[in-house]
């Protein structure tokens, strides 16, 4: 797995995943997320690059969902192939996360966020 990040307009941070997030990356991936989660930034994650979605993937973005709502964080996901959206409609997952077909959207969606 692999994480390519970026800061776009104002303080939302896009994040590139690619590669596998299984079992042995999701646990970088989870760090990952919590060392750039903060209160007053947001956070894009562009998951178009992962070519498999395991349950360990799952779960991170379960926990950011929950974090994400307890703490009144601003993220969202992107999100168009199977390989991703299938488990996170399996799961229904897909219902409790921010979830757009495309970068520009997402990072537009978090601009007005606070």
């Amino acid at each position: 797995m692999r994480i390519d990040a970026e800061q776009r307009s104002g303080d939302v941070v896009l994040a590139h995943v690619s590669g596998e997030v299984d079992l042995l990356s999701a646990p970088e991936l989870r760090q990952w997320v919590e060392q750039n989660t903060s209160a007053s930034g947001r956070l894009v994650l562009d998951l178009d690059g992962v070519g498999f979605l395991g349950s360990a993937g799952l779960s991170v973005l379960a926990e950011l969902s929950e974090k994400a709502a307890q703490d009144k964080l601003a993220w969202a996901i992107v999100a168009t192939k199977r390989v991703v959206l299938r488990p996170l409609e399996a799961t229904g997952l897909v219902s409790q996360m921010p979830v757009y077909e495309n970068v520009a959207d997402a990072v537009n969606s978090l601009s007005g966020a606070k």
